[in-house]
């Protein structure tokens, strides 16, 4: 009975990391493809990289109306609805000719991960103490991260293989037909919701009321930029300034998910030794400033891409211990919450793409990373002045 049990919860488990998994492949996939499908289509790679900041604009009104629809309907639902709709857009993405058809097929990305990580975030609110969620937290995105890791290396061997279609399609619908099977099987039907009686807007209005979440919100959206920059120019940063092949760049890429795990991995040791809001704020700062580093210093490729990993490093501390720091600003309605950050974390993409990629236009790589890295240093004075650790 006893392993019985400890096998749905390992199911469960890995039928959330698996889920959250499928919001990197995309943005990877798309990093180290910018220059191959801007080509393609004939347009500059500044001008492809604001499809994402699109599809994030998008994701903050599904994400908005997702603190609505939680309170009301499964949670299950919700969280397949927006898998199928991830799949979507990457079979409408890859069959795109022109700019504005992957401009609108890519956008449903963002729109069914609005979906996704919410519900997510959600089941570990519930089925986790608050003295276990970094770590589960971290787990759960060290298995994005290896995911991240393998999508550039098969997309980058495919795209010598056959076209920059196959090359995008092939690995991140796997992925997300991977993650459908897994909710399907493994996420009880029966899952736990707020009492169906409750007001729909009380979960926004909660959170609306709480100045703390407020602030938590406002730094979780600038605090993510710097990381949105590098992970949709990552790639044509490193083809474009160092000339490097494309085989080179999807073995370098894979090094960021690398860092990022080793990060999470580390991530809840860091909060038992120093504090949840302590190590939320300074691995902000110290992210920040390694990515203003690697875009702005002028420095070779080797102490270049250490910066950058570095970085990647400090990003996996900050959203395994910022994501459990956001569990704590509101207990009652946790899905509306982690809907609104879900909604953050999409103006942060916003923020990252779209401002990132006017910077690119008009100054440079140097205008991007001192952009980005500013927004995450205000990040850093959010957290630290104006958001409470109410664990």
């Amino acid at each position: 009975m006893m392993a019985e049990k400890n096998w749905k919860k390992t199911l469960i488990f890995y039928a959330l990391g698996v889920s959250m998994a499928s919001g990197g492949p995309p943005a990877v996939s798309l990093s180290l493809l910018l220059i191959d499908i801007a080509e393609s289509i004939n347009v500059p790679v500044a001008t492809l990289g604001q499809i994402s900041s699109f599809s994030s604009f998008l994701s903050i009104f599904m994400a908005i109306n997702m603190g609505v629809l939680s309170v009301r309907y499964s949670h299950k639902l919700l969280l397949s609805s927006g898998l199928l709709l991830m799949c979507f857009s990457i079979l409408g993405t890859s069959l795109s000719s022109n700019f504005s058809s992957i401009f609108l097929s890519y956008s449903f990305v963002g729109i069914g991960y609005s979906m996704v990580m919410p519900m997510v975030t959600t089941y570990i609110g519930e089925l986790y103490p608050p003295e276990g969620r970094t770590k589960v937290m971290g787990q759960l995105i060290a298995v994005r991260s290896i995911v991240s890791f393998i999508a550039p290396l098969l997309t980058g061997y495919i795209l010598t293989q056959s076209t920059w279609r196959i090359a995008y399609s092939s690995f991140n619908l796997s992925t997300l037909v991977l993650s459908l099977g897994l909710v399907f099987w493994a996420i009880p039907a029966n899952d736990r919701q707020q009492k169906s009686e409750s007001n729909l807007l009380a979960g926004i209005r909660a959170v609306f009321r709480n100045r703390s979440a407020l602030a938590f919100l406002l730094a979780g959206a600038l605090g993510i930029t710097p990381f949105i920059a590098i992970s949709v120019y990552n790639g044509s940063y490193l083809r474009q300034v160092f000339n490097l092949s494309v085989e080179t760049v999807s073995q370098l890429m894979p090094l960021t998910a690398i860092s990022v795990t080793v990060g999470l991995l580390i991530s809840n040791r860091l909060v038992e030794s120093f504090g949840l809001k302590k190590v939320v704020y300074l691995s902000t700062l110290v992210s920040a400033l390694s990515y203003l580093v690697y875009f702005g210093a002028g420095l070779s490729l080797v102490p270049s891409v250490v910066f950058s990993l570095f970085g990647a490093v400090m990003t996996g501390i900050r959203l395994a211990s910022s994501s459990a720091l956001g569990l704590l600003q509101e207990k009652v309605y946790r899905g509306s919450m982690m809907s609104l950050s879900s909604a953050s974390q999409g103006l942060g993409g916003v923020l990252g793409a779209l401002i990132g990629g006017l910077a690119l236009s008009n100054f440079g790589y140097y205008g991007l990373g001192a952009l980005t890295s500013f927004f995450g240093v205000a990040s850093f004075a959010i957290y630290l002045l104006w958001v409470n650790n109410k664990g």
